[in-house]
């Protein structure tokens, strides 16, 4: 069984990189996807419920993932092998987002690059990966404009429909819609027998606590 406890989120910290975010999400205007964001009334209430519910809180447990022989693109359109990019010697961060949604990705994306400022200083420091769960929408230009807009200097991939769904499925991270999905960041040391998964909103400052206690 999974050893769980739960952690306190910084609210204002999370009201702030909500606004942020929310300012740099609304630049966004790329492939007509007008008509794509109107088909729903709503695509992100589910989203928003999930913030509602566990902004305040991120539950912290011990997982144990076999990373899938997939091959995917990075946003410089480059294919690599997802084993590769998180082989079991390298120490990673890794989280699950797509680029419209005006919600809790924006706020992960904010928090990752907090939290890799936060370890710039580190002994030890992970090599951040953001995969998204838009393929079709996220392709390899998108992700880079939107790791562009938001200063990321990390690895953002994409692939085919049926890859990304098998890499969700293989961390527990599918929940049959992108509107569903959860907020989810994983913790890795290098050779360590099991992943850190942090389900929440935490902040950045907990992340990186989490981050130094793992590879302490």
């Amino acid at each position: 069984m999974p050893h769980k406890y739960s952690i306190r989120s910084v609210t204002l910290a999370a009201a702030a990189l909500v606004a942020v975010a929310s300012g740099a999400s609304a630049a966004m205007d790329h492939h007509d996807h007008a008509a794509h964001e109107s088909a729903a009334a709503d695509e992100h209430a589910a989203h928003r419920a999930q913030m509602a519910a566990t902004g305040s809180d991120a539950a912290v447990s011990q997982m144990s993932y076999a990373v899938p022989d997939i091959a995917l693109q990075d946003s410089n359109g480059r294919t690599v092998r997802l084993r590769d990019v998180l082989a079991g010697d390298r120490p990673v961060a890794v989280n699950f987002i797509f680029t419209t949604c005006k919600t809790i990705c924006p706020v992960m994306t904010a928090t990752m690059l907090q939290t890799q400022h936060h370890l710039a200083d580190a002994d030890m420091r992970p090599n951040f990966v953001s995969i998204t769960i838009d393929p079709e929408f996220d392709d390899a230009e998108t992700l880079r404009e939107y790791a562009s807009r938001y200063g990321a200097n990390w690895t953002f991939l994409t692939g085919s429909r049926s890859d990304v769904i098998s890499v969700l499925q293989a961390f527990d991270a599918y929940r049959g819609a992108k509107a569903n999905h959860v907020a989810v960041t994983l913790l890795r040391a290098p050779n360590a027998p099991q992943w850190t998964r942090v389900e929440g909103l935490a902040s950045a400052d907990q992340l990186a606590q989490l981050w130094r206690d793992i590879t302490s």
